[in-house]
């Protein structure tokens, strides 16, 4: 059985210690991320889904670094929207955050998110390559 890692990068201990969860978890070569928001390290947050989304998909970086992984070694996305109208921003901030390759994607409408302001919410798998 392989090792688990549990991810909490510095500054975000308040997740794990407040909401019990890990920013992510590291089994062998795959990292499971959980869900993370357009949150700025100071817990701010933009007004449109395609900031929320460019931050998202830094702190997911920020979590992959963590386990000495890149987004290149993102494989798998899924992504909750609270307003599938935005769509064009968060694409242009995926293209962003993945120049080099495309990874599977899954896109879903959802009524809200975990906190109001919330407008987008990414996951993602990775799998790291030696």
């Amino acid at each position: 059985m392989s090792d688990r890692k549990f991810l909490v990068p510095a500054g975000t201990e308040i997740m794990r210690d407040q909401y019990h969860f890990s920013q992510g978890v590291q089994v062998g070569n795959t990292i499971y991320l959980s869900g993370q928001g357009g949150f700025d390290e100071s817990f701010q947050i933009a007004d449109n889904a395609g900031t929320q989304a460019r931050q998202a998909f830094k702190n997911i970086g920020r979590v992959l670094q963590e386990a000495g992984a890149s987004m290149d070694d993102v494989v798998e996305i899924s992504s909750f929207h609270t307003d599938m109208t935005q769509m064009e921003g968060v694409v242009e901030a995926a293209k962003a955050a993945f120049p080099n390759h495309c990874p599977a994607w899954t896109a879903v409408g959802v009524t809200s998110l975990a906190i109001p302001a919330m407008l987008i919410e990414i996951k993602a798998v990775a799998v790291k390559r030696a």
